[in-house]
């Protein structure tokens, strides 16, 4: 214990604060521990207090996840037979995952035995002849998933102590009657971040000036994980490791409740649910939101007896289901969402007064053990609603006029088996056809081909993750409308109104299995571009320093075991004998990405084809090795940077260079084949950097921009696009409200007229002022997914399969704006553009829609030897976007591969100035 806290009063130092005075001031920051918990309760003095072992109040500092880990070990180590600690998953900045079992001594001793009784709630079979009177409830307490939200973090340690120390009557009785699951932090990366920010920027005599640095972040803020990410986002596409642990934890348990602690604004009180009841999603239980309300009132009278300040009903809202209070109402559990105002720091003045960071600890502790309170109280409803919770799910499956999805990989197993694997996470029982299947035009192969039927205990999630809304209540939004997951996959998928024949359900994904065709070669390899870690392949072989190449026309070429081969745009070609001495290299990287990337090599030991180009053509274009650079810092959407970084980190497995604003200007930019600006706002950018830039492009660099990057790059004319970014008014649409049907997929051709004009409101008219808010928010695009198509012929097309006989495929993209970019004015240079009527799944308005159709997604112009690549929206959206990531990934990698076509006019070739 002595060692923990000499080390924390190191660090205190080390920040610029003194041991002595400034700790012994600081008190005014904490507050004794009885300031936090129930009165007229006793403890075991054998249980460490917060204070005992930090050697301060709650309060006074804010705890980075070691020294609370630390403590929360002690306490397990003092109370065993009440507190086991476990570390579940790790972050990607290897901390650990952690969650606390609390319950009785009893319940310890036959805690697997109480577990395996809990899920057979949700067996049917096993359910009827067992009596939830005597079985304990189980609740999930989570704390600060948002790393700047510290209020409940900083609650924890109060908690947990109550619940290993408390003696009497009543903690028996809890204890007794539940089993307590505690995360006591859901983003150690972020909250680590911000501790050491808020204690970094504190003073010895605290300043509640709003304008201090220490209620001021900077870029990117320590709200998300360690690449930028909302981890409240990712409890459905779960990319990331947090996730993946919390999804493996939810399920070995199915609480009855989870709460989801966290923070808003400083000048607000404090939020429970029920939320805005018009926006719940319509597939949670009506037994949920009656036990919402019953919980609630629990956190009424605890609130009410201290004379604080709350609210309900407003605001929030339980809709889509990756967030943490609403993934569980999808199954049968009851999600509580608790917002408290945030101080920011340590102190900070607002609307209601000087807030005080022990303040906003205190409110979480008391509804953290209220939550626990009407969970015993209400026990066996909510064992109940998890009894009942199957039976009609499937009694709903019975009456769904789909009766089952039936997906294929589309050619690339890499994504096939990513997909697979995330349903299995999410305990969806998927099984392989056992024959080709036909689905109007679409063939689904055998071997390649799984069905999702709907009749299973996870109807509701099943429904969630393969549905497209696009009818809702109300057209408001906390988050995004649409999320379909198929989609974000883009793999081939279809809705069945009859189960047919399948396997047995698979118990996991297949795995990835790339071979050798032809063995080994002195000649030359060459790999197919459709898989996902295609990319990832290519750039092993350029860090090795191999040189490569990109095929762009179509080839048959007879491989060395004697067959013929079709090679599509994009393949890439490895040749050997050119580079023989490095042929040893050569082979062991071969070996690497058939094992590691799941990618076909052919061995080729000629380089005649019987059919296209022979490999020593042009058409051939060498690659450089990737470099990229990522603009970052003040100004820049940090969401965007980040999941475009984990991208290529995490996906293709280079280093990049992440470049603040300001150190662009000084920056070697020859240094990098690629330099890559998110959305964001880049006005700071000196003009002599601009020409910086423009120098760059025409020296072959390739720049990519998103959004209101893309929009800047033409206001600079580094690109020749047009945008047209003004709302389009919605007002005149009830609230109930039915977004145009999508439409299949169509050739949209890059010529489309569109000039519409905006319809705007009318000046006369007046408007309710007290619905301003949710009027207004009808001209928004609020995250929905809309229909592209992409030419496979251009490079940014490379690698997607085509519509049969065509060389256009369907792309669905992720939009949350309404920036729209005119196609090109030449007729090469859009391969992305928005159907006629694009809207796939998600909220639109009709006037929105109309406008949106036949707009560019992407257009490439080449400037000079390089490239601009302009793009409406983010690829990468939330790292589960695979199709957008394989135009990302192009963009960069094919850069060299984007070349000017000159206009024939007459007798005379176009020869503009960006076409040099």
């Amino acid at each position: 214990m002595r060692c923990f806290r000499t080390f924390f009063l190191t660090a205190v130092m080390v920040a610029g604060v003194t041991a002595g005075s400034g700790l012994s001031s600081a008190r005014a920051a904490g507050q004794p521990l009885d300031y936090y918990l129930p009165a007229g309760v006793s403890y075991d003095p054998k249980v460490p207090t917060p204070e005992q072992f930090f050697g301060f109040q709650l309060g006074e500092w804010h705890l980075r996840s070691e020294l609370l880990n630390a403590y929360l070990r002690a306490v397990a180590a003092a109370a065993p037979e009440r507190v086991v600690f476990e570390v579940i998953g790790q972050t990607h900045e290897a901390k650990p995952v952690v969650v606390l079992t609390i319950t009785s001594p009893e319940n310890q001793r036959n805690l697997e035995k109480l577990r395996l009784n809990h899920l057979a709630l949700l067996d049917p079979a096993k359910a009827a002849a067992m009596d939830v009177a005597s079985m304990p409830v189980v609740v999930n307490l989570g704390y600060s998933i948002h790393g700047n939200e510290p209020s409940g973090v900083n609650a924890v340690p109060a908690v947990v102590y109550h619940l290993a120390a408390a003696r009497g009557s009543e903690i028996d009785a809890l204890l007794a009657s539940s089993i307590i699951l505690v995360e006591p932090l859901r983003n150690p990366d972020g909250s680590d971040r911000f501790a050491q920010w808020a204690n970094g920027n504190r003073s010895q005599t605290l300043s509640a000036d709003p304008a201090s640095r220490e209620h001021l972040e900077a870029w990117p803020r320590s709200r998300t994980n360690h690449y930028w990410f909302d981890p409240n986002r990712d409890w459905l596409p779960l990319v990331h490791p947090e996730a993946k642990a919390r999804a493996e934890l939810f399920h070995r348990w199915r609480p009855n409740v989870l709460t989801d602690h966290h923070e808003m604004g400083t000048n607000n009180t404090f939020f429970f649910q029920p939320g805005v009841p018009s926006r719940n999603n319509p597939l949670t239980p009506k037994e949920v939101f009656d036990l919402t309300a019953k919980i609630a009132a629990f956190h009424t009278r605890a609130l009410d007896a201290k004379g604080l300040f709350y609210y309900s009903e407003q605001g929030f809202d339980d809709f889509y289901p990756g967030k943490g209070s609403t993934y569980p109402d999808l199954h049968g559990s009851v999600g509580i969402l608790f917002e408290q105002a945030s101080s920011r720091g340590h102190v900070q003045e607002s609307e209601n007064g000087l807030l005080t960071f022990a303040f906003t600890i205190r409110n979480q502790v008391l509804t953290s053990l209220s939550t626990l309170a009407a969970a015993q109280a209400l026990r066996s409803e909510l064992l109940a609603l998890q009894k009942a919770f199957t039976p009609s799910s499937l009694a709903l499956a019975r009456q769904s006029r789909v009766k089952a999805y039936v997906f294929s990989d589309g050619g690339d197993p890499a994504r096939g088996a990513a997909f697979i694997e995330l349903l299995r996470r999410h305990r969806i029982e998927v099984r392989p056809v056992t024959s080709d299947l036909k689905v109007e035009d679409r063939v689904f192969p055998v071997g390649s081909s799984w069905i999702v039927p709907v009749e299973q205990p996870q109807y509701r999630l099943v429904t969630e993750v393969f549905g497209r809304r696009t009818e809702f209540v109300d057209s408001v939004f906390y988050d995004v409308s649409a999320w379909s997951l198929p989609l974000a996959y883009n793999v081939p998928h279809a809705e069945l109104e009859s189960v047919p024949g399948a396997g047995a359900a698979l118990v996991a994904a297949p795995a990835l299995a790339g071979k050798r065709v032809g063995g080994r070669s002195g000649y030359a390899y060459l790999f197919h571009w459709h898989g996902y870690y295609a990319p990832r392949a290519l750039h092993r072989l350029q860090k090795a320093g191999v040189r490569t190449k990109v095929l762009t026309s179509p080839i048959q070429a007879v491989v060395a075991d004697g067959t013929s081969v079709t090679f599509d745009y994009g393949s890439v070609l490895v040749p050997v004998g050119m580079q023989a001495g490095r042929a040893a290299i050569i082979e062991a990287v071969i070996d690497e990405l058939v094992r590691e990337d799941g990618v076909t090599v052919y061995a080729a030991s000629t380089g005649l084809t019987p059919s296209g180009v022979d490999l020593g053509s042009a058409s051939f274009v060498p690659l450089p090795a990737l470099a990229v650079a990522l603009v970052t810092g003040e100004g820049v959407d940090a969401y965007d940077a980040g999941e475009a970084w984990h991208a290529l980190d995490t996906r293709v497995g280079t280093a990049v260079t992440l470049i603040d604003l300001p150190v662009l200007a000084r920056a070697e930019l020859a240094r990098y084949t690629a330099i890559v600006m998110v959305d964001g706002t880049y006005d700071a950018i000196s003009d002599a950097t601009v020409e910086s830039l423009r120098r760059w492009i025409r020296s072959g660099g390739t720049l990519v921009t998103m959004a209101k990057a893309s929009e800047w790059a033409a206001k600079k004319e580094l690109i020749k696009v047009e945008f047209d970014k003004a709302l389009v008014d919605g007002m005149h649409q009830p609230s109930s409200t039915k977004s145009s049907a999508p439409a299949k997929a169509s050739s949209a051709a890059v010529s489309a007229d569109t000039s519409k004009t905006a319809v705007r409101p009318d000046s006369s008219r007046r408007l309710p002022y007290a619905k301003g808010d949710d009027l207004e928010a009808l001209k928004l695009v609020a995250g929905a997914i809309f229909e592209t198509t992409i030419d496979v012929t251009h490079p940014l097309g490379y690698g997607f399969v085509p519509d049969a006989g065509g060389t256009e495929a369907s792309l669905p993209v992720f939009r949350t704006s309404m920036l729209r970019m005119k196609p090109s004015k030449s007729p090469y240079e859009t391969p992305m553009i928005y159907t006629e009527k694009p809207l796939l799944a998600g909220y639109i308005s009709e006037q929105n829609l109309r406008v949106l159709g036949r707009t560019a997604a992407a257009v490439a112009q080449p400037l000079g030897q390089g490239v601009v690549v302009a793009m409406t929206d983010n690829p990468n959206f939330r790292g589960y976007w695979l199709g957008g990531n394989k135009v990302f990934f192009n963009a960069l990698l094919f850069g060299k591969a984007i070349r000017p076509v000159r206009a024939v006019l007459g007798d005379e070739a176009e020869d503009e100035d960006a076409h040099e």
